[in-house]
């Protein structure tokens, strides 16, 4: 008995298990309790790893998100059709003192008994996936389908599938206090409800832009989501009917619904839907065309134009400097003429007197020029005047005599004066 109770608590130590159902989202919280731990209240004293056991990663249909505001870990997903069992390792550590410990949880996938056979898909942009982990929330949004929208299915409405927004290719938000949106889908056995096809027909037209901004479009039912705090994007609505084998729409989902591996709409029961493509699966590009395009064909006919301009400079120097010399001569004489065309004949004639007069008066100043002197006269003269008066104190100083005499040229004497004539006949 000792025995069998050793084991049973080691067990329970080292493994915990967890039953979760095909076509259901599953949530496992992880908390500093899984690990015997206590929070002293800093948000971030811990921190998880959860992964498959011995491998290094989740499988895709598992996904792992953290909040701050609960201060716990969340895994979520929903298990595909004919899923075997997996077995997860999560690897907890205390950052206070850098202590870790590891636990292995068990998941039993079981298929679920009367699965869902008709679903509404609708996407949230108000919220972020880790507000939907509050049961409490959640339940409330189930219940405007029970109690409004979609009474046939109190009985057995749950999630089949809750995904973040983002996750699936939209945006972020441009405010950071807002939610990144929340796609999700509610299903049950029960038949479409009157105002659910009603609802479906009035949104029906806006399919076309596959996703619509926030407070676009606002229906007959919007109060009822308004009152309980979910802000739905109607270009996203859809109901989804089921075949016999697996679920399929009717109608194409838009971009921000599509899912991020193969790009096809979200469907329930496809396995394929999960399988991500491997490495030797995407295809490689080859860049030699980019590169011949983009620096060999423009490095080719910078040459070829290098080329011909070198064989004109060479060939061509000698006449282009002769064709040069004859074109500005040809120029000068065409400008010449015009000028003396453009010329009018009252300015010629002013023109003529000038030079005539010019002409004579240089003609007068050369017949004024006189030889200059001798050298050794001057030489004399300023000598002489310098040892006139050996005994006087003042600065002796050339006359104007002497500086005329020794200049280049004589002051001429002015001419006469005469004065105007009158005869007496003007009186």
């Amino acid at each position: 008995m000792l025995c069998f109770l050793i084991v049973f608590v080691g067990c329970w130590i080292s493994g915990i298990a967890e039953n979760i159902h095909m076509t259901k989202v599953f949530i496992l919280p992880i908390e500093p309790g899984m690990f015997n731990w206590t929070l002293q209240g800093a948000t971030d004293q811990f921190s998880y790893r959860p992964s498959l056991l011995n491998a290094p990663d989740l499988p895709p249909w598992i996904h792992y998100v953290y909040s701050d505001r609960h201060q716990t870990g969340f895994l979520y997903g929903v298990p595909p059709q004919q899923h075997d069992d997996v077995e997860l390792e999560i690897v907890g550590l205390n950052r206070k003192n850098y202590e870790t410990r590891r636990r292995v949880v068990h998941m039993n996938v079981q298929e679920k008994p009367d699965p869902a056979k008709h679903e509404v898909q609708m996407k949230i942009d108000n919220l972020n996936v880790e507000d939907m982990f509050d049961s409490y929330r959640l339940n409330r949004l189930l219940d405007v389908f029970r109690c409004e929208l979609w009474r046939e299915s109190e009985s057995d409405l749950y999630v089949t599938f809750l995904a973040s927004a983002v996750h699936l290719g939209a945006r972020h938000p441009l405010r950071p206090n807002e939610g990144e949106g929340v796609v999700l889908r509610i299903g049950s056995r029960a038949q479409f409800s009157v105002a659910l096809v009603k609802l479906q027909d009035e949104v029906k037209p806006l399919w076309k832009r596959g996703s619509c901004p926030r407070d676009f479009k606002r229906t007959t039912v919007e109060r009822l989501f308004r009152d309980e705090g979910f802000v739905l994007d109607w270009c996203a609505f859809r109901l989804v009917e089921a075949s016999s084998s697996s679920l399929h729409q009717h109608f194409p989902a838009g971009p921000d619904l599509e899912s991020p591996a193969d790009h096809r709409p979200l469907s329930l029961g496809q396995e394929d839907f999960w399988i991500r493509p491997s490495k030797s699966q995407v295809p490689q590009r080859s860049y030699v065309s980019e590169f011949v395009y983009t620096i060999m064909i423009p490095m080719l006919v910078m040459i070829i134009l290098v080329l011909i301009l070198s064989l004109i400079l060479c060939f061509h120097h000698e006449g282009m400097n002769t064709i040069t010399v004859e074109s500005v001569n040809k120029v000068r004489c065409l400008y010449r003429s015009k000028r003396n065309k453009e010329t009018p004949a009252v300015q010629m004639v002013q023109y003529t007197a000038v030079h005539r007069a010019t002409n004579t008066l240089r003609s007068l100043s050369s017949q004024r020029q006189v030889p200059n002197p001798p050298s050794d006269q001057c030489s004399t003269t300023v000598s002489r005047s310098r040892t006139a008066s050996p005994s006087s104190s003042l600065p002796q100083t050339s006359t104007p005599r002497m500086s005329v005499e020794c200049n280049t040229y004589y002051r001429p004497h002015p001419p006469p004066y005469t004065g105007p004539t009158h005869s007496r006949a003007d009186f």
